[in-house]
């Protein structure tokens, strides 16, 4: 269910808001106390930024192993963005009724096949945490409306528990701060709770032009937030982007 939700997430704007939006609370919510605090607006250039990439310029965007925080490495079995093993898996069971039908319909909403992607999964340990980066192009610029749709639904929806092949998920949402790095942004937390032990995710999309950046963060068990590590991971990214 969380892979559906990073499938679902885009977003633009006519002028690019300072703050990423998040769970009851928009990117003007966060613009407004951001104006108030004297916060400055992320200088990006969106053009560079938001041009259609191939699968090769994709990869080459993705950040190195020596730009982030000391204890980082490159994860070999790319976790979590690995989507081979998904094909012929059954469908998952979504309670309460009401999430069924909500979940339901984004996923009548996915986005169109990407012309250009890559990923990569960095660890910090053998039990993680980890992060990911994807980054997927498209023909057309991505459409306008998904973000608000996402967000108002996991609003509606804050907790839903996703039963498949016998195991069941609970998943709880939360809001998550987090600055706008291109034309618009979100940001959510969730917990996933199973039988075995609960599992901690952060979700950062980053809309821009043909591009969506979709950055995640996962701890297994007692792990810590995502802190600066996110965030510095997501600057990179776009850097590279902005680099060409």
């Amino acid at each position: 269910m969380a892979a559906a939700v990073v499938g679902l997430v885009a977003g633009c704007g006519e002028s690019p808001p300072e703050r990423a939006g998040t769970v009851n609370e928009n990117s003007g919510d966060a613009d407004q106390q951001s104006a108030e605090k004297g916060e400055q607006t992320e200088d990006v250039e969106l053009d560079a930024v938001g041009r259609e990439v191939t699968n090769e310029e994709a990869e080459a965007a993705l950040p190195q192993v020596s730009s982030l925080p000391t204890g980082w490495s490159v994860d070999p079995e790319n976790s979590l963005n690995d989507d081979e093993d998904d094909e012929g898996e059954s469908e998952a069971t979504i309670e309460p009724a009401e999430c069924k039908d909500i979940m339901g319909g984004l996923a009548d909403d996915e986005k169109d096949e990407p012309t250009g992607e890559a990923s990569r999964t960095y660890s910090a340990g053998m039990l993680g945490p980890f992060m990911g980066v994807e980054i997927s192009s498209f023909a057309d610029e991505v459409p306008d409306d998904s973000f608000s749709k996402v967000l108002d639904a996991l609003a509606a929806c804050p907790e839903f528990t996703s039963t498949e092949d016998g195991e069941a998920t609970t998943f709880k949402t939360s809001s998550l701060s987090f600055p706008n790095l291109g034309e618009e942004s979100a940001a959510i937390r969730m917990s996933a709770t199973t039988e075995e032990m609960p599992v901690g995710l952060d979700f950062v999309f980053i809309r821009a032009g043909h591009n969506i950046v979709t950055i995640s963060h996962a701890t297994v068990g007692a792990g810590g937030g995502s802190g600066d590590a996110l965030e510095k991971l997501a600057r990179a990214t776009v850097a590279n982007l902005e680099k060409g």
